[in-house]
């Protein structure tokens, strides 16, 4: 994808997925490598994570090519992969796309909404009409 601007930067972006209901576990990644050609180091690794459904946390990486943002983003992946996520999508004609296949990188569709993580309730409801729907004890 193209910025556009007096100095256009060209992002790549990947999101990643650890779901787990047994583990209460709803987990997001997202990995973007952006060139901003206008910069003194004009590659930026950056990363954010955080619960799906909740705001992400992030920190950037800068460095002077993209042999380095590449290494970088490689090494972020394999420990992702350790701690069990999933590919969920891949911007098109990303640098790495050709790579995930070739490390046989798990992937999945990504879920339209966030994924239940506990069993309904197995209690009785009531339709009460002054307070609605009710579980019983």
């Amino acid at each position: 994808m193209t910025v556009s601007g007096m100095y256009p930067q060209t992002q790549h972006r990947m999101e990643l997925h650890s779901n787990s209901a047994p583990a209460n576990r709803a987990r997001r990644y997202v990995l973007t490598l952006t060139l901003d050609a206008s910069a003194p180091m004009p590659y930026i690794v950056s990363t954010q994570w955080g619960r799906s459904g909740w705001f992400l946390r992030g920190e950037s990486y800068t460095v002077p090519d993209e042999h380095a943002a590449l290494a970088q983003m490689r090494t972020l992946l394999k420990r992702r992969r350790a701690h069990g996520y999933s590919v969920v999508s891949v911007d098109t004609g990303h640098p790495l796309a050709g790579w995930l296949v070739d490390e046989d990188f798990p992937r999945e569709t990504a879920a339209p909404s966030q994924p239940n993580l506990f069993d309904r309730p197995v209690a009785p409801v009531v339709d009460d009409p002054m307070q609605g729907r009710l579980f019983r004890r």
